[in-house]
């Protein structure tokens, strides 16, 4: 490519944007359409995806909703053509589990009361097997007061 034939990378983002910029405000307007015109409970658990070649993609959390909207679907088409004017060949709905952040769970080190060890520490003295009398003495070391 030639100097002359060179375009800044500014103009070429800008060119871009304005097509992804209207096809987003589309898909916007389009999901409104869609959640306006769905039961309300069915609603809360729909989006739209994409639209392309006359095809409807929405997506749901669960199997059991996606089996409401595939029932719905029919009718939803016919609203959306006279709500928008727009010719929708059928809906395809695809499944997306929500995601659920599992946290870690902090353990706190068991505590021993100051009475258990010293019932360790007298247990400890009437054991006569050397290794537990020994393992019983670390135990009762571990207590604290609290």
């Amino acid at each position: 490519m030639r100097q002359k034939d060179a375009l800044p990378c500014s103009r070429i983002l800008a060119a871009a944007a304005l097509p992804i910029l209207e096809r987003a405000r589309h898909l916007q307007q389009l999901e409104q359409a869609v959640l306006q015109l769905l039961p309300e409970n069915l609603s809360a658990h729909c989006n739209v995806q994409n639209l392309k070649s006359e095809i409807l993609v929405l997506s749901t959390s669960s199997p059991a909703w996606a089996a409401r909207l595939r029932f719905v679907a029919p009718d939803l088409i016919k609203q959306l053509e006279c709500h928008l004017a727009q010719t929708i060949r059928t809906i395809k709905i695809k499944i997306e589990p929500e995601t659920v952040k599992i946290q870690s769970v902090k353990r706190q080190k068991p505590k021993l009361s100051l009475a258990s060890g010293t019932l360790l520490a007298q247990t400890a003295n009437s054991v006569n097997h050397p290794a537990l009398q020994e393992a019983l003495y670390r135990l009762a070391a571990n207590a604290r007061d609290f």
